[in-house]
């Protein structure tokens, strides 16, 4: 379970190890596309470390409200039948894990999605759970505003949204490209920042700390406004953990796009808390082309 809050202020990195290495990926499954770029990406965080990576497909409940389910023994074959079936395919979904020499593990739940996600990740200790963000046409299982909001919101590790097919050039084997972390200058931005850093060494990878302060005024005053946020990230940065360091103004869910794209960024770091998405996360998460990693702040309010 995630320090308290009061931990983080004195030692953020104490708890960045309760997630990092990661040991533990859960995986939704819906069968669509989407789906097959979050198992892509999952595998690529779990090679480094061997991670064991558990895939879940949510069944929703039928029976209508103020009923039982149906209990007769023929019902509960057929139920332990279609389980079994689900159990089968979400195996066979899997198997570009396997053939990168991870562990797999399939697990099929009845009811709610967001509520049995969260128990399955609680049940299995994830480090992180691996989504993509669109679901099959019509039914909408997986969009945003939904099931992937609900867990954004609850989950006590971090997320990685998906937002679309990595395609098959993509090498399971690491993560490509550059990590862009996008933070403020509080304590709770030091836990978000602590993280991408340490992620960046243990997948290899570069990283750009970027922080977007408001339009303050004419050139001269955004001039000597960003030259002091520049000094208090670099401050804020670990002499111990090189990385580039970019200042920019403007409204920030822009320029954390527009650098993501300029960088030709394989990944997008963001931090969030007990209230959930800001709407900065939030726009990045819908419109980035890139992964989006969201990381919870530690606290006791998300678990209630």
């Amino acid at each position: 379970m995630p320090m308290p809050a009061s931990a983080v202020h004195d030692d953020p990195q104490t708890v960045v190890r309760t997630f990092l290495p990661i040991g533990r990926i859960l995986c939704p499954i819906d069968f669509s596309d989407g789906s097959r770029a979050a198992v892509d990406r999952a595998v690529a965080l779990a090679r480094p470390t061997q991670a064991e990576i558990t895939g879940v497909f949510v069944l929703p409940s039928f029976a209508p409200a103020g009923r039982e389910t149906d209990s007769s023994p023929c019902a509960v074959e057929a139920d332990a039948s279609m389980m079994s079936a689900i159990a089968e395919d979400i195996e066979e979904f899997l198997e570009p894990a396997r053939k990168a020499g991870l562990s797999v593990r399939a697990c099929v739940e009845r009811g709610d999605s967001v509520a049995r996600i969260l128990a399955q990740a609680d049940k299995t200790d994830a480090d992180v759970i691996v989504m993509g963000t669109h679901g099959r046409s019509g039914v909408k299982r997986w969009m945003l505003g939904s099931v992937l909001d609900g867990v954004l919101l609850k989950a006590s590790c971090p997320v990685l949204a998906v937002r679309r097919p990595l395609g098959r050039s993509m090498a399971p084997g690491r993560m490509h490209g550059r990590i862009l972390c996008a933070v403020g200058l509080s304590e709770r931005s030091a836990y978000t920042l602590s993280y991408a850093l340490e992620l960046g060494r243990s997948m290899g990878s570069s990283v750009t700390v970027l922080h977007v302060s408001g339009d303050l005024g004419g050139p001269r005053a955004r001039a000597l406004w960003e030259s002091e946020q520049r000094e208090k990230l670099h401050a804020a940065v670990p002499r111990e953990c090189p990385c580039e360091e970019v200042v920019l103004s403007g409204q920030a869910h822009r320029q954390i796009l527009r650098l993501a794209e300029a960088r030709r960024t394989g990944l997008i770091v963001l931090g969030s808390d007990s209230r959930g998405l800001g709407p900065t996360a939030s726009r990045v998460v819908r419109e980035a082309r890139a992964p989006v990693l969201v990381v919870p702040f530690p606290s006791d309010e998300r678990a209630s």
